[in-house]
Order: C-alpha cells, then structure tokens, then sequence
C-alpha cells in the first residue's frame, strides 16, 4: 500500500462501505468484506473481491480482475483482467474490460466501452456505440442511440 492505511481509506459503518482517496493504489491482491466506493484514478495491481457493491470512479485501473455483488464502473476505467458481478454491473463510458465480462443478472455498457467476450444471465443493454467481439448465445440483447 502506497501510504498508511488511515491516509487513503475511510469507513462508514452505516453502510458498511470502505471510501479510498484519489490515486491510491494497491500492490497486492485486494478483498474487501463489505462495499467499496474509489475515488478517480485508484489503481489496484493485481486483483481486487469486494463482498458488496463496488463503484470505482473515473479512470480506476484494475490490473487482474473484480469480483463484486454489484459491479459500477466510472468512465474511462479499464479492468485488464475479467469482471464478475454476482448481480448487476454497469459500464460507464469509455471502459475497457481485457477479460470476460459477466453477470448473474443485467449489464448496462454505456458508449465507447471495449469488451472482450459478455455474458449477462438477465439482459444486456448496449447504449451507443460499444465494440463487444463476443456475446454468449442465448443472451438477451437490448441495443439503442444514445
């Protein structure tokens, strides 16, 4: 970890959520029991399981892959590794996922996202221009404009 853990990392018991200050990042292998809220531009170098819900804000860089209940990605994050949300996940614009990208239920990827491969067990909704090179067959595909 880039500095003592109190200057980069709050919690709030309330709602069990962990809140990491901006450009933090994390060399080792990251699993958090509870919710994660980052600030713009956190990197984690290896992987990063969250329990909860993960929001990672804007230009996050997750260097192995994500595990989380609920997956929101903030524009310009890029995940080299795969993404799993054991429920829902939302893309925000401009993501970059180098692994599968994955669902339990329905994935939202907004415009400009690149993506390898997608499975969403539920729905998958495309928003604007998206570069997807693979959707498992027998997903449920929404595509509109903006």
């Amino acid at each position: 970890m880039n500095e003592n853990k109190e200057n980069i990392m709050k919690f709030h018991p309330q709602s069990n959520t962990y809140i990491l200050r901006k450009k933090s990042y994390f060399e080792q292998n990251v699993s958090l029991d509870g919710n994660l809220i980052t600030g713009p531009d956190t990197n984690f170098w290896k992987n990063l399981k969250v329990a909860g819900n993960v929001e990672l804000g804007k230009g996050t860089v997750i260097r192995g892959s994500l595990h989380a209940e609920e997956v929101i990605l903030g524009p310009d994050c890029r995940v080299d590794g795969d993404i799993h949300a054991s429920r829902n996940a939302t893309l925000l614009d401009r993501c970059t996922i180098g692994g599968h990208a994955t669902t339990d239920g329905w994935m939202k990827v907004r415009p400009g996202c690149n993506l390898k491969f997608v499975r969403a067990k539920k729905e998958l909704e495309l928003v604007g221009k998206v570069n997807v090179e693979s959707i498992e067959s027998g997903t449920k595909v929404i595509i509109h404009s903006e």
